[in-house]
């Protein structure tokens, strides 16, 4: 059986009595009734269990109100009552329907209260209503969809035109030089010039890795890759490096680090590089004058490593600390403070911070500063955990032996990528042969083994390549058991990505670009 509450304002207890009497004949509803005899009262049980009634029946005249001012302050800001009504009138004569318009369900003149009328008209508004409130919030949802979507592509707008400007700002800077230099390879400023070109390369390899990052955030594919580390060393090597920016700009930079640190501690050391140097790059980049400081803690019983970065910079806009660490959010632009970036950063860095088992916040701002508290979950480790390099597969020789005997193959299908990397080799005495793809690669190295019985010291393989491309190449390397290291050249080298190159073959894995350093070092893990 159906239950019904039923709410009846009314101030003539001969009307609400036959409300009651025609509503209890109808058998398939269980009636409830609450009585009250002015508007006030009504709007008050309303506004205290509005949720506990069904129905409204109204009585057009009351002595504190009508009923256009009872639906008034009961629909406030609202597009329809919360609860159905059902006017009931003296004189239809003097009934102005247009209260109609705000969501009255029905009205009825008293003359027509019976049991066979009532009962229909009190569930068929009951039922209208529910339509009624589900067309409203459907309305509803399409519009904030609608202005989401508003907003969503205004933001591409803003995201797309700080995109533009932080790819061209570089570009312009890597063109212009390179044009001058080709013109003039020995102009007296040339080394400057070259400086700026690998500096404005940087500033696009930084935003490139960024925009990568948020995207596998968006995807749900970005990795943490834990490890037994220094932290002290991790945190004061960054320190150290992000010292030279702050000096540049006349900044005081101090960092303390906490005299009780554990010597090892699981965590990732990539990842919380990339989140430091975001934190006091941003705090070095809004701070004119003053001081920036990053302050370390342990924490042994929650196994938590805290770091603080405080600047005195002008503070976080008002009207972005809400969103601050939403993607491609940089607040107002004004005359004192230009936006600068693209408002990746911050939405990267508090991904990593929750994905390391920690927390990113904004502690304080004001126009005196700002403080940045960052919390990463660091369990303490043993010598025992330290990873093992992948070199170890490949012993160094017992006597050194000059690079310059070492044979080298490399497998590249872009022309530029391979004057680089033989004009890199160059530096170290080595003449590489070059493939064009892995099949090459593959035919060369057969070759090589049946005519001359040998093999290269190191093949280097570039894991994107049409034929064939490094994953196969490695497999096949693999599969007759090739002694000399493989390396890997990708331009996605992190999670996944690093195990597939391994799983194909490769012995290590280099990312592209490929720096001049971390090609020494790998060779000489191999070669000594």
């Amino acid at each position: 059986m159906l239950k019904s509450h039923i709410l009846i304002v009314d101030d003539s207890p001969q009307d609400r009595d036959a409300i009651v009497s025609a509503l209890r004949k109808d058998h398939r509803v269980r009636y409830q009734f609450t009585e009250v005899t002015t508007g006030g009262d009504g709007l008050k049980l309303l506004d205290q269990r509005v949720t506990d009634f069904d129905l409204v029946f109204l009585d057009y005249r009351l002595p504190d109100m009508d009923a256009t001012g009872f639906v008034r302050r009961l629909l406030g800001d609202a597009t329809i009552p919360p609860v159905p009504i059902v006017l009931i009138t003296g004189s239809l004569r003097s009934f102005d329907s247009k209260i109609l318009e705000h969501g009255v369900q029905d009205f009825f003149g008293k003359s027509h209260i019976t049991a066979e009328i009532l009962p229909r008209i009190a569930q068929n508004a009951i039922e209208r209503h529910k339509l009624l409130k589900s067309l409203v919030e459907s309305e509803e949802r399409a519009a904030a969809a609608m202005l989401a979507a508003e907003q969503a592509n205004r933001a591409k707008s803003q995201f797309l035109a700080s995109l533009s400007h932080e790819l061209r700002t570089p570009l312009a800077a890597i063109i212009g030089f390179a044009e001058l230099l080709e013109k003039d390879p020995n102009a007296p400023d040339a080394q400057k010039m070259l400086g700026m070109i690998a500096s404005s390369g940087e500033h696009l390899l930084s935003l490139l890795n960024d925009l990568l990052d948020i995207a596998k955030v968006e995807a749900g594919t970005l990795e943490i890759e834990t490890m037994a580390n220094d932290i002290c060393h991790v945190v004061e090597s960054t320190c150290e490096l992000m010292k030279f920016r702050a000096t540049d700009k006349g900044l005081r930079f101090h960092w303390h680090l906490p005299k009780n640190c554990p010597a090892l501690a699981r965590f990732d050391p990539v990842r919380l590089r990339q989140v430091l140097i975001n934190l006091i790059g941003n705090a070095i980049k809004y701070t004119d004058h003053g001081e920036v400081e990053c302050l370390i803690q342990y924490d042994y019983l929650k196994e938590m490593l805290k770091i603080r970065v405080s600047d005195t910079g002008p503070g976080v806009h008002p009207d972005v600390i809400d969103r601050i660490f939403t993607p491609f959010s940089q607040g107002p632009a004004t005359s004192e403070q230009k936006r600068i970036g693209i408002g990746l950063g911050l939405a990267i860095s508090r991904q990593l911070a929750v994905m390391m088992g920690g927390s990113l916040k904004l502690e304080k701002t004001s126009s005196e500063g700002s403080s940045f508290m960052l919390e990463v979950h660091a369990p303490e480790a043993s010598p025992d955990d330290l990873p093992s390099t992948n070199a170890a597969n490949h012993p160094r020789p017992a006597a050194s032996v000059s690079w310059d005997q070492k044979s080298v193959l490399v497998a590249e299908d872009v022309e530029a990528n391979r004057f680089l990397l033989e004009k890199i080799f160059a530096k170290f005495g080595i003449e590489p042969i070059f493939a064009h793809d892995g099949k090459q690669a593959c035919d060369i190295i057969d070759t090589r083994r049946r005519k001359q019985g040998s093999h290269f010291d190191l093949v280097l393989l570039d894991m994107q390549m049409p034929v064939m491309d490094g994953y196969e190449a490695a497999s096949y390397l693999k599969s007759i058991e090739y002694p000399s290291p493989i390396i890997a050249l990708t331009a996605a080298a992190v999670g996944s990505d690093v195990e597939r190159c391994t799983e194909a073959g490769c012995d290590q894995v280099l990312v592209k670009p490929l720096r001049f350093d971390e090609l020494k070092r790998t060779l000489q893990q191999y070669w000594g």
